[in-house]
């Protein structure tokens, strides 16, 4: 009997260990982030950036987080990496490229900074999709930009105030022909600096011949001059593309054909999308979080905002889409736990 017994409690404890063992593992307990109070920098009110950052802001309130401030002080463009430091930011869009390009020298004539790390890139989809008046095209007798600046054409360039992405895109492109905006007016050409409307209305007139812009498939702009003007929309060159990556830290972005009339084939463009970037200073449990959140509700998002389609989890992180700057150690901790990072 007490042989007997013993046996069975034997079994019994084998058992329940044998069933403690194949039960899976409790699930890590994530950082409590309910007191969390974050101020997350947008473009003005009304904009399409201000738009999603609210959105994000309230994906963030309803998986946790306390309150997400959007203050709507965002400069955009260059300027943007230096409201981390200035401003006590901390989260804000910015392109990559002049996130790097701030960082290693400084633009718009101020000194170099940092205090800001990357967290998700290649947000949009957006390059420097651009377009030339066919009436310029024939009356030259050309088909590139290297043929316009090889013979010193009188190219009159379009594109947005100096200090937007818009602009930078045809100053670099003087840059790479080893071309001042002085030779260029000597050629009788200009860069005139307006915005999408004037400069959509200038190409219909003739006012300008070439139309640049840091934008994606779904540009209104473009459009617009696209069913309003004769104009052929221009492929950089393998070398030019490549010039404007490993100089400049641009990635490569796809139009796809026809996203406007009369582009029947595709369009990879260097282009600089945006990326969410963190005050270093922020706490790795609250940026991991933030990562963590926003990425697991990428797809709603894309849902409403078409923009975000390029966004992809598994290589947002990844060095071309944050131009070789380094990730916040949380947001890394988020990608590696994933399993998208080694």
């Amino acid at each position: 009997m007490k042989k007997s017994f013993w046996k069975k409690m034997a079994a019994a404890v084998m058992t329940a260990a044998m069933l403690a063992c194949s039960m899976p593992a409790a699930a890590e307990e994530l950082p409590d982030v309910s007191k969390v109070e974050l101020n997350f920098w947008s473009d003005a009110v009304g904009s399409g950036t201000y738009n999603m950052i609210v959105e994000m802001s309230k994906v963030l309130e309803n998986n946790g987080f306390g309150t997400v401030n959007v203050d709507p002080s965002y400069p955009g463009g260059m300027g943007a990496p230096y409201i981390f430091k200035a401003n006590n930011v901390d989260l804000s869009f910015a392109n990559a490229a002049p996130a790097k390009w701030a960082m290693e020298t400084g633009t718009l004539g101020n000194p170099p900074t940092d205090g800001y790390a990357a967290v998700i890139g290649g947000l949009t989809q957006v390059c420097y999709v651009n377009c030339i008046s066919n009436n310029f095209l024939k009356k030259y007798n050309v088909s590139s930009l290297e043929e316009v600046f090889e013979q010193k054409l009188p190219l009159r360039i379009g594109c947005s105030a100096k200090g937007s992405m818009d602009a930078e895109g045809a100053y670099r492109i003087l840059e790479y022909f080893g071309v001042t905006e002085e030779d260029l007016e000597s050629w009788g050409g200009s860069i005139t600096n307006q915005g999408g409307d004037q400069n959509a209305e200038a190409l219909a007139d003739g006012q300008i011949d070439f139309y640049i812009d840091h934008t994606s498939s779904a540009s209104s702009t473009m459009a617009q001059i696209a069913s309003t003007t004769d104009v052929t929309f221009l492929q950089w060159s393998d070398e030019m593309c490549k010039w404007f990556q490993d100089t400049l830290g641009f990635d490569m972005i796809t139009i796809p054909a026809n996203s406007f009339s009369g582009q029947t084939e595709d369009l990879t463009l260097p282009g600089s999308p945006d990326c969410l970037f963190a005050n270093v200073e922020l706490d790795e449990d609250v940026v991991y979080m933030v990562t963590k959140i926003l990425n697991e509700n990428r797809d709603a998002l894309v849902e409403q905002f078409a923009s975000f389609s390029g966004w992809d989890p598994a290589t947002c992180w990844q060095p071309e889409k944050i131009a070789g700057l380094e990730l916040h150690p949380g947001a890394a901790r988020y990608y590696k736990e994933a399993g998208f990072m080694e």
